[in-house]
């Protein structure tokens, strides 16, 4: 079982797919239950997506889609802390 298995298994609500986006700054993003991440990234980076857009889900509400939003900030920084401690947590002795 592969890593991103492992977050698959633990999330069976969430669909995550691979897509092809030419862009080094774009990770991921979540719509609804599917978890698009960039087929492009590396291996470590998919995971590292992959629990941050499951923090989302789990905790986000709401339209974040504007990025100079003071909730939308405080949603991408909890997120970003969120999903670092999940990634110790989970894979730590891995990486």
């Amino acid at each position: 079982m592969t890593d991103l298995e492992k977050i698959e298994d633990k999330y069976p609500w969430l669909r995550f797919w691979m897509i092809d986006v030419p862009n080094k700054h774009y990770h991921g993003h979540i719509v609804g239950n599917d978890v698009y991440l960039n087929e492009n990234q590396d291996n470590i980076d998919w995971l590292k997506t992959a629990l941050h857009e499951v923090v989302h889900s789990d905790f986000d509400y709401g339209d974040l889609s504007n990025k100079k939003e003071h909730t939308t900030l405080l949603a991408e920084k909890w997120a970003m802390c969120e999903s670092r401690r999940m990634f110790k947590e989970m894979f730590e002795k891995s990486y």
